[in-house]
């Protein structure tokens, strides 16, 4: 299960790095931050338990349609729209690869999934694709950490490659 760190750090380094070629305010790229987490929100409602319900409502395409139709509408705000169904993509994404989501739900009602992995096996390397639909999620995550140690040295280095960046950037434009 990607937790919120995940969720939260894997998209905004991305935005961050890019932001000065993507014209971004990086101010508003940590403001609109919070929108990585937000299809978890059923979680407060029904419990983290609640495999009915978790990733169902929140966890599909028409979450991000709602933010597309803004920037289309709202051309003043396009920048804003534009970062707010971007973390709301990486959350569909992250979580499609830690047991699947309900893509087009209600529409459709079954899981997409993806598992990508680099293994050692045996003194050499093994890579693993698997992708496909299912009737239920793969992995409901029950029982894994919402912060564990490997999640907080990824948050670590990428907020060390995101302050080089910048040093970097800063750097070339003086």
């Amino acid at each position: 299960m990607s937790s919120p760190l995940d969720h939260i750090f894997f998209p905004v380094a991305i935005l961050l790095l890019f932001s000065k070629k993507l014209k971004l305010n990086p101010r508003e790229v940590i403001a609109l931050s919070f929108f990585a987490i937000l299809p978890d929100i059923d979680v407060i409602f029904f419990g983290s338990n609640s495999i009915s319900f978790h990733r169902v409502l929140f966890h599909n395409i028409f979450i991000v349609i709602i933010p597309l139709s803004f920037s289309i509408l709202v051309k003043s705000y396009r920048e804003v729209f534009g970062i707010i169904c971007f973390y709301l993509t990486s959350h569909l994404i992250l979580d499609m690869f830690t047991g699947g989501i309900f893509l087009f739900y209600p529409v459709y009602h079954d899981v997409f999934f993806a598992r990508a992995e680099l293994l050692l096996s045996h003194g050499s390397f093994v890579t693993t694709l698997e992708y496909g639909i299912s009737n239920k999620i793969m992995n409901n995550g029950i029982g894994e950490p919402a912060i564990s140690s490997e999640n907080i040295a990824v948050a670590l280095l990428l907020i060390i490659c995101a302050a080089i960046s910048v040093i970097v950037i800063h750097g070339k434009t003086e």
